[in-house]
């Protein structure tokens, strides 16, 4: 089971990060990235009307936002996510590699090597299935995937998305049977700022099975 961000990437649950991507995905993160840029280009616009014209365009700007944000809005399903990933989180079970051991240290080098190549077309398509389980669970803050067919395709098109992508491992921590996994993130993609390089710092939390899969 895999939570987090990022990009979203990886165990039960969620992502903890600084600031508002304490459970912002890579996908929200793209998402609000584009309506910014879209929200600059209008007000750009706005302010080169003549001022005859400046107060309705501003109305107008406005009001256009307004409706785009609210058509995009997805429902508040919030209660529904969090029952959805504890009731994953109970199914999951704890029967991992033992603390310490061999068959831990290799689940979590697996584990935050696949975070490290999430731009790595090729290589997600090679290690999805050693890395995650056929039933595994991923929430990615707003989009929740089950299986490793489901997560081997969202990692393929958050590949797709970038143009870059550095993750530093800051720190592992575990705790009964879950991992937390402290991460920086580097990530550049055309629709995301201009495509200057976007930095996150975040933490997965990843429960293993027997075989050390996710």
């Amino acid at each position: 089971m895999a939570g987090d961000g990022p990009a979203g990437m990886g165990a039960v649950g969620a992502a903890a990060a600084a600031g508002r991507f304490c459970r912002m995905g890579l996908s929200e993160l793209l998402a609000r990235a584009w309506i910014s840029d879209m929200f600059r280009l209008m007000i750009a616009s706005i302010l080169s009307h003549p001022v005859t014209t400046f107060i309705a365009g501003t109305v107008i700007g406005v009001a256009g936002i307004g409706v785009f944000l609210s058509s995009c809005a997805p429902p508040n399903r919030s209660s529904e996510k969090v029952g959805g990933y504890r009731d994953a989180l109970s199914k999951a079970g704890g029967d991992g590699p033992a603390p310490g051991s061999a068959a831990e240290k290799a689940a979590v080098e697996r584990f935050t090597s696949f975070l490290q190549h999430i731009n790595d077309e090729q290589f997600i398509r090679e290690n999805t299935a050693k890395t995650y389980r056929a039933d595994a669970y991923l929430d990615d803050t707003l989009t929740t995937h089950r299986g490793a067919a489901a997560i081997e395709a969202y990692f393929l098109q958050t590949a797709e998305s970038l143009t870059d992508s550095t993750v530093t491992i800051d720190d592992v921590v575990r705790s009964g049977q879950d991992h937390y996994i402290r991460w920086t993130m580097v990530i550049s993609a055309k629709p995301l700022a201009g495509g200057q390089p976007v930095h996150s710092i975040g933490m997965s939390q990843v429960r293993f099975d027997a075989d050390g899969k996710v």
